[in-house]
């Protein structure tokens, strides 16, 4: 069954079955938020329902405070696809505007979960805080819902080497590129996702065909090459090793980040315009200018045996 996706505020979903709702941005759908979403998915199973996740539209501070916002590690269509691939019925995504953030947490509850979706059970991370301000917690959302006629569940953190999996700690470490360690609190690799572009032809005349991709992702890791697995549009994914910065060696280098990808099979068309995306593996080494395309060609092969290697020992579980 398809995932219904509502965007209207006050949001309302079908009433024929309960629902069970999840409560967060979810940046990054990692191993934290996957015990709320499991947890939710649960809970709409033992009351016979269906399960809705209730996000934003963008990160709160992207309103609240443009100058500190985070630079979020998946995009909201990102966000969306693996809602529906955990099995979600609906996904509710708020626009958090100047409207929303002036909602008190009392209000917040009665018109977007009491009133618009008629959730009977909520289930939120125990940080989680709502409202303008972010004056309501879990606490407040359980002593709403003795009165309104939900259940709260509020979830303890997820732990890994002692302090709590988030957001905030996989954003340092893929700014870092040590994607490997964000790969672990991900519970998968970190992805970025962007349409196909036209480039310039280099990499293929020195042998190394690549597929450029503008990531529309707004965190990028650390510049440099990396063993990456890519797939375009559905289809599966092969392995390469990429190049995401600036291009330093070609002359003149871009203006904003390209990631360049080098299939280490042949990969499938991938015409302008096509979607694809990247699973970034392993660090490789950081960007680096070259003096001539010699040396940029010497480079890329020692880059594709490194990603080879890495490859190899990861499939046979060295």
């Amino acid at each position: 069954m398809n995932m219904i996706v509502v965007r209207s505020f006050p949001p309302r979903l079908p009433g024929e079955r309960p629902w069970a709702a999840a409560i967060g941005v979810f940046d990054g759908v990692h191993r934290g938020h996957l015990a709320i979403l499991n947890e939710t998915l649960r809970r709409a199973r033992a009351i016979g329902g269906r399960a809705a996740v209730i996000t934003f539209d963008r990160h709160p501070l992207a309103t609240l405070a443009p100058h500190v916002a985070p630079r979020c590690l998946m995009t909201l269509d990102q966000r969306l696809a693996r809602f529906a691939a955990l099995g979600f019925g609906a996904a509710v995504v708020l626009p958090f505007n100047r409207l929303v953030a002036a909602m008190t947490a009392p209000a917040f509850v009665q018109r977007v979960l009491a009133g618009g979706l008629h959730a009977t059970e909520i289930v939120v991370g125990w940080d989680f805080h709502f409202g303008r301000g972010g004056t309501g917690d879990g606490a407040l959302m359980t002593e709403m819902g003795d009165c309104l006629g939900y259940r709260s569940t509020i979830m303890a953190p997820v732990l890994d080497h002692g302090e709590p999996v988030s957001s905030t700690r996989i954003r340092k470490l893929v700014a870092l590129g040590r994607v490997a360690e964000a790969a672990r609190l991900l519970g998968r690799p970190l992805a970025l996702e962007g349409p196909v572009v036209r480039g310039r032809r280099l990499a293929r005349r020195l042998g190394f065909p690549t597929v450029n991709v503008r990531p529309a992702n707004e965190l990028l890791p650390r510049f440099g090459v990396y063993a990456v697995r890519m797939s375009i549009g559905r289809g599966r994914a092969i392995p390469g090793v990429a190049n995401i910065g600036l291009r330093p060696s070609v002359k003149p280098p871009t203006r904003s980040p390209l990631l360049e990808v080098h299939g280490l099979v042949t990969p499938p068309p991938a015409p302008p315009g096509r979607r694809c995306s990247v699973e970034f593996l392993a660090f490789l080494r950081p960007e680096q200018a070259f003096p001539d395309l010699e040396a940029l060609a010497a480079a890329i092969r020692k880059d594709t045996a490194a990603a080879r290697r890495y490859l190899t020992g990861r499939r046979h579980g060295r």
